[in-house]
C-alpha cells in the first residue's frame, strides 16, 4: 500500500474539509475518500487532520498500524473502514474539563480501575466517553454496569460513582433525572458493601 502523492494528499484534505463543514460525520467523509485513494489510511490523515487531530495522535489511536486495518479490508468495503474508524475513536476530540468536571472523571475512572475488568467492547466505549467528556453518560453506564460479581473491590468502586454523582448536576446532560435515580442506586450498594464487612 502506497501513500499518494503531496497533491492527491491535498486534494483529500480539501475534500474532507469541505465535507466536514457540510457537517457530514467523520466515518462517512473517511469512507468517501477511501473509495478515491489506493491508501486509506490517507483518507484517515485528510479527515483527521482537517479535524485538527495531529497524524502522531491518529497513528496512536490505531497503534501505530494502519496497513494492518487496511489489509483486513477489500475494494468496496470503505465504508465498513469508515465505520471502524469511528467506532475505534479514531476520529474523536477530546474535550477540556473544567476542574469539577476533571474531579469528576477522576472518580470515573477509579471506579473503571475497581470494576475487575470488562470485555474489551465495553471497554472501548467507556473509554471514549471519558475523552470526550460524556461525564453523565459514563456514569449511568457504570452505575448499570457495577463491578464483576467476582471483584474483591465493590466499595471502592461504589464509592468512587458515589464521589462522582455527587458532583454531577442537571447540566451535565441529565434531563430525565436518570443520574439523580443512578446516584441513589450506587448510595444503595455502598451502604451494601459497608453492612457486609
Amino acid at each position: 500500500m502506497t501513500s499518494s502523492g503531496s497533491d492527491a494528499k491535498a486534494t483529500l484534505m480539501a475534500a474532507a474539509r469541505e465535507r466536514l463543514q457540510a457537517e457530514t460525520a467523520p466515518a462517512v467523509v473517511c469512507s468517501e475518500l477511501a473509495a478515491r485513494t489506493p491508501c486509506w489510511w490517507d483518507a484517515v490523515l485528510a479527515v483527521g487532520q482537517a479535524m485538527g487531530i495531529p497524524e502522531s495522535e491518529l497513528l496512536r489511536r490505531l497503534q501505530g498500524r494502519p496497513e494492518q486495518v487496511q489489509s483486513e479490508f477489500r475494494p468496496g468495503e470503505e465504508e465498513h473502514y469508515g465505520d471502524l474508524m469511528a467506532v475505534l475513536g479514531v476520529f474523536d476530540i477530546p474535550r477540556q474539563l473544567d476542574e469539577r468536571e476533571s474531579v469528576i472523571a477522576e472518580n470515573l475512572r477509579t471506579a473503571m480501575r475497581a470494576m475487575g475488568g470488562v470485555a474489551s467492547g465495553h471497554g472501548l466505549g467507556l473509554s471514549r466517553r471519558l475523552v470526550t467528556g460524556e461525564l453523565a453518560s459514563l456514569f449511568r453506564s457504570l452505575a448499570r454496569s457495577g463491578p464483576r460479581a467476582d471483584h474483591r473491590r465493590p466499595a471502592e468502586f461504589w464509592g468512587a460513582l458515589v464521589a462522582a454523582g455527587e458532583l454531577l448536576d442537571p447540566a451535565d446532560g441529565d434531563e430525565r433525572g436518570t443520574v439523580a435515580q443512578a446516584l441513589d442506586a450506587c448510595r444503595l450498594h455502598l451502604a451494601n458493601c459497608q453492612l457486609s464487612r
